[in-house]
């Protein structure tokens, strides 16, 4: 079993190494106070899955002559009272933005997913000035649809992941993601 000391040098990965000695002894991080030992950990899958597919579109994106940044803050209104800040905006070379999406760990149901994020999207393509935008799911019936919001002219992608296939594929599908926000 490796050990390792700390020291002034590696102060900056201290937790992690801790981290790291807990697992490789088989055991977990435990909450104090009390007696009741679990091993397990918890994630926030809602951010999880958001970095991932924001990340993983950054990537996809790279050496496309454009800049993605994530969680930008922008207004939706002149006054700049009401901000938005979607997951994942692209910007042109000329630092306009030319698409945006949003991740969303939800499933699709019957009924389809909520309307709220069809909203929140065209919140984002509307301050954005941008004539398309991309909700990321999950998981889905279909790999993607699109709506034409009337009078607005925008069109709304929804696209689902498969998350039970192999790395390969996923990041396959959100390449066709990546493609798709920049043939828009």
């Amino acid at each position: 079993m490796p050990c390792w000391q700390p020291t002034r040098l590696n102060t900056r990965y201290h937790s992690a190494l801790r981290l790291a000695q807990v697992l490789l002894n088989g055991a977990s991080a435990e909450h104090a106070p009390g007696g009741l030992r679990i091993d397990g950990f918890l994630f926030d899958m809602n951010q999880l899955f958001e970095d991932f597919v924001t990340v993983a579109l950054r990537e996809a994106l790279r050496g496309s002559g454009r800049v993605a940044r994530l969680q930008d803050s922008h207004h939706l209104d002149e006054a700049s009272a009401i901000r938005v800040r979607p997951d994942f905006v692209l910007y042109g070379p000329d630092g306009v933005p030319c698409a945006v999406a949003d991740a969303k760990y939800k499933a699709e149901r019957r009924g389809g997913y909520p309307d709220a994020d069809l909203y929140q999207m065209l919140a984002y393509c509307t301050a954005l000035g941008l004539e398309e935008g991309h909700l990321v799911y999950a998981k889905g019936n279909a790999s993607h649809a699109a709506h034409r919001v009337r009078h607005a002219g925008i069109v709304i992608h929804q696209h689902a992941l498969d998350l039970d296939q192999e790395p390969a594929g996923l990041l396959a599908d959100i390449a066709q993601v990546a493609s798709r926000m920049v043939a828009g």
